[in-house]
């Protein structure tokens, strides 16, 4: 199989995983904080990935210092540092922006990420993204938009929606993520794809159990974080995909793909948390339409 249609496989595989994660995070605030949804999110994810790494990688186990130094390049821990500060504001804004509004309102709004990238990734990772790939980047995050707007009874509009203190809190997720992704695939040309999403997740959940520990909080029980490990598990899942799919895509076209779960999750959302939410054949085949573009574009 050619690497173009495994990276789209992969990505797509993301894209579920991450509309599995959003539903999960949606569901946990009905019943827990913020900050205990972090840290039991981010300790999943932690958990099953550091299973998963010590598998793929026994010498790091075996042999810490002489492992990771085998497997890491220099700029390897600055990255790590820098993307793990970076994701852990925008994993907190992601929460919160699932607490205050619907996931069929703010799910859309995570669109403009791959968008943002087409600028953030050549100035950061290099990639010059060819015109037939920017435009089914453009195309995936427009019909995804046509979604959003249907399913909300209107036309998304970002002026109205930046006073919506949810929406905000998505718009500046995705802003920070329009980055954070340029830093894992820097991360990944510093390490492996495992080795580094792994240890980007350790530092979030150490960070969000750190967070959670010094703040006031109320007694929380495991049963009211279930799906909060859920959404960890799915997206500690996702992330690891993820990395696999940028070692063979550019960036900004992992991310679209990625983005495609937006339709997924207002879909979703309908059914299974009964807000409004309904699709819409113009917006899909946009999609559809942005997503083909990407994979037939040049590598």
């Amino acid at each position: 199989m050619h690497a173009p249609l495994l990276g789209f496989l992969a990505a797509l595989l993301t894209a579920f995983c991450q509309s599995a994660t959003d539903l999960c995070t949606k569901i946990a605030t009905r019943h827990a904080e913020e900050r205990a949804i972090l840290a039991a999110q981010w300790g999943a994810g932690a958990a099953l990935l550091g299973v998963l790494c010590a598998a793929r990688h026994p010498d790091l186990v075996l042999h810490p210092a002489a492992g990771f130094a085998a497997l890491t390049r220099p700029q390897f821990l600055p990255l790590l540092a820098l993307s793990g500060a970076l994701n852990l504001v925008a994993y907190a804004l992601y929460v919160r922006a699932y607490r205050l509004a619907d996931a069929s309102l703010v799910a859309p709004l995570i669109l403009t990420t791959p968008v943002l990238m087409l600028v953030t990734s050549p100035l950061m990772t290099g990639e010059r993204i060819p015109p037939l790939g920017a435009l089914g980047v453009v195309l995936c995050v427009f019909g995804a938009g046509l979604l959003g707007g249907a399913s909300n009874g209107a036309r998304l509009s970002f002026l109205s929606l930046a006073r919506e203190p949810g929406a905000r809190s998505m718009l500046m997720t995705a802003a920070i993520w329009s980055v954070t992704a340029n830093l894992d695939k820097l991360g990944l040309r510093a390490s492996t794809p495992l080795l580094w999403i792994t240890a980007v997740t350790m530092v979030i959940a150490l960070g969000a159990v750190v967070y959670w520990a010094v703040s006031p909080r109320r007694a929380v029980r495991l049963s009211d974080l279930r799906h909060a490990l859920a959404a960890g598990a799915a997206n500690g899942v996702g992330n690891a995909v993820q990395m696999y799919a940028l070692t063979l895509l550019y960036t900004p076209y992992v991310i679209a793909i990625k983005r495609m779960s937006s339709l997924l999750t207002m879909l979703l959302s309908g059914l299974l948390l009964n807000e409004r939410a309904s699709g819409r054949l113009l917006g899909a085949s946009v999609m559809f339409a942005g997503a083909l573009l990407i994979l037939f574009a040049p590598q």
